[in-house]
């Protein structure tokens, strides 16, 4: 066993004696000099009040000396014990420590909740999953699912292990499974929740029965008209050369709406697979726009007016997938406002949710307007708003709560165009995806705007308070 620190007031006989016979030598060779008595005290007591000093620094200085031996004697010891006796001290010794760091690096939102309804634990998955602040410390404050709340009190109540699936649809659909599970500690009970997306795999499964079940019918029509065509090729019209090249022409355009038919499906159903997942890139709105425009034929590009600014204007946002906004409502602007209609773009960034919704759809006095889809509210968040306007036959007010329904389509139109049904569709899910909104604002006879508007990195900064570019 280490022994024991030495005491700094111990007495020491050996020291003291030395001490007063110090003194006693000092007072003889003081009085010597001065002759004076009252000089004689002064001086001894200076030299004894330094000497009692420097063995009281001294005996600390063993103190310390001895405590660094203690300790280096308990490594020593602690070194030398069994394997199963040190694992154990080190577990007793960083079981907090050790517990946190496992919690904080698991990759599925994770609580703990105590008997009083407290966070008492997080995660970082559960804090972006849940947008818990630092003062948020009711469990129900934070988790506002009723079901979720009394499974919780369940499990404190019972001691019982139980799992429990919950559902969100806003801002985008997601199926999760949560499992309670009690424990104690230090003689008190806690609940621990760990939270397991099932979204993918959910959506997979509808995934594949919603493109059976569109892909079947709305492929029917177009290849029950190809079909007869080629029967019509094979008998009565098998020599009639004009008849031949105006259903050759025929099948060639419903060929071609097959095909995007089958394309667009395809692109809604790996968007909607992955629209609980938000993106976290950073691209350029403007250039991305530019970019599409400036893919179109020569006889599109002058019926559109546009011009990107020096600036580039961020978003949190895929840049595919923003392209696709983008085509899709160029697209639709040019084919549904008619031959000769114009198409304006306008791009404005750096703005709140109130003048972003201003902005995406408040500009035409005597218009029908109409979100499609919004964003979360978040009051610090910054948008850029992109509006695609034409000026073409409109649509009528009862059109536009299901403009962005797969396969609705407002055949009246003066155009007596028909697309696939699905553009808008594509761009509903993938405005989703990105927590943006998207809205409408149609007037029979003045025409129509869409317009997206999605989330800015505040960090990136604005370059100016807001930035608007558009056509000269």
């Amino acid at each position: 066993m280490p022994e024991s620190l030495p005491e700094p007031a111990a007495l020491n006989w050996p020291v003291i004696a030395t001490i007063l016979g110090v003194l006693v030598v000092a007072c003889g060779f003081i009085f010597g000099l001065t002759q004076n008595v009252i000089m004689t005290l002064i001086g001894a007591t200076s030299v004894g009040g330094s000497l009692l000093v420097g063995w009281f620094l001294g005996a600390e200085a063993t103190k310390s000396a001895a405590e660094a031996r203690i300790l280096a004697e308990k490594d020593a010891l602690f070194a030398s014990a069994s394997p199963e006796t040190a694992q154990g001290s080190v577990l007793v010794r960083d079981a907090v420590r050790f517990a946190r760091a496992a919690i904080e690096a698991t990759p599925n939102p994770v609580l703990i909740v105590d008997s009083a309804g407290r966070l008492v634990g997080t995660n970082q998955a559960s804090r972006d999953r849940f947008s818990i602040d630092a003062g948020q410390v009711r469990f129900s404050a934070v988790i506002r699912r009723p079901n979720l709340v009394d499974a919780v009190s369940e499990v404190f109540k019972t001691g019982e292990t139980r799992t429990l699936s919950i559902e969100s649809r806003v801002p985008v659909d997601r199926y999760e499974r949560v499992s309670i599970a009690p424990f104690e500690a230090d003689q008190e009970r806690f609940v621990l929740l760990s939270i397991q997306d099932e979204t993918e795999a959910r959506m997979s499964e509808r995934m594949r029965a919603d493109f059976l079940a569109n892909a079947s019918h709305e492929l029917r029509t177009p290849l029950a008209g190809i079909i007869g065509f080629i029967e019509t090729l094979r008998g009565p019209a098998r020599d009639d050369a004009v008849a031949r090249d105006r259903f050759l022409e025929i099948m060639h355009l419903q060929a071609d709406r097959m095909s995007r038919l089958i394309s667009d499906l395809l692109s809604l159903s790996r968007i909607e697979l992955n629209e609980h997942v938000a993106p976290t890139a950073r691209s350029d709105f403007a250039a991305a726009v530019q970019e599409i425009v400036e893919s179109l034929p020569p006889d599109k590009q002058k019926r559109i007016e546009f011009k990107a600014g020096d600036d580039p204007l961020w978003v949190i946002g895929d840049w595919d997938e923003i392209q696709q906004i983008a085509a899709n409502l160029i697209d639709n602007a040019l084919k549904y406002g008619g031959p000769q209609s114009d198409v304006r773009i306008i791009l404005s960034a750096w703005l709140d949710r109130d003048s972003a919704l201003k902005s995406a759809m408040r500009e035409w006095d005597g218009a029908s307007r109409l979100p499609l889809t919004s964003p979360e509210v978040d009051r610090d968040r910054l948008y850029c708003t992109l509006r695609v306007e034409d000026s073409g036959p409109g649509i009528a007010r009862q059109h536009l709560p299901r403009l962005s329904e797969r396969f609705y389509r407002v055949e009246e139109t003066a155009t007596g165009k028909s697309g696939t049904g699905l553009g808008l569709a594509i761009v509903k899910h993938i405005v989703n995806r990105h927590r943006g909104g998207l809205v409408v604002e149609s007037e029979q006879g003045r025409g129509t705007a869409f317009s997206v508007y999605l989330p800015q990195p505040l960090e990136l900064g604005p370059v100016r308070t807001m930035v608007e570019v558009q056509a000269g």
